[in-house]
């Protein structure tokens, strides 16, 4: 059940990264840098997922040596429950796209964007290469009991599902709040 847990929440970030992808990579270099009405873009939206996962990528080594040598118990269903309650109190209901269903991709390995705008090719390597090194780090768990590792963050203490439902929330929000708000605004530039 652990391990299962830890791929659904792992797999579900996977599918939001290459929707992300999706509804970027064909955009002009107009409609990436068109800016909001507080002067965000596309773009900075874009390098804020990518640094949001890049602090996950460095903070998660460190969490779970700390956590493999601190005395923790393991935790209930019922506390990483409590947590992701913490986690949407924070972004609000996770409403994911309705057709992330539709993504088919499991593994930071699978993600694509062949034929993406080339300004943005740097930015979406660099973001699969993070996630790759995430992915790594979470399948050296693969035989442990995931759910007495923790995540040390601003949260608290939360178990490594839990992180991994924060940044794929925190994800979810610069998509929903930036991008795909800037891209459904009449002024927005088309193709």
């Amino acid at each position: 059940m652990e391990t299962e847990l830890l791929g659904l929440f792992w797999t579900e970030k996977i599918k939001l990264s290459q929707y992300t992808i999706q509804t970027v990579k064909d955009l002009s270099d107009s409609q990436l840098d068109h800016t909001d009405a507080l002067g965000e873009t596309i773009r900075r939206y874009l390098n804020s997922i990518v640094a949001s996962d890049f602090l996950f990528r460095l903070s998660l080594p460190v969490s779970l040596g700390i956590s493999s040598i601190l005395p923790i118990p393991r935790q209930t269903e019922s506390e990483v429950e409590k947590d992701l309650v913490k986690v949407r109190d924070l972004f609000g209901s996770p409403a994911l796209p309705s057709n992330l269903k539709d993504v088919i991709v499991s593994s930071a390995e699978g993600l694509y964007f062949e034929g993406c705008n080339p300004s943005l090719l740097p930015t979406l390597q660099r973001w699969k290469k993070i996630l790759l090194r995430i992915e790594k780090s979470i399948v050296g768990l693969d035989g442990k009991d995931p759910l007495k590792y923790r995540y040390f963050s601003v949260l608290g203490i939360v178990s490594l599902p839990v992180a991994i439902n924060y940044f794929s929330t925190q994800n979810l929000y610069y998509l929903r709040s930036g991008i795909l708000k800037i891209k459904e605004n009449p002024s927005f530039p088309k193709s």
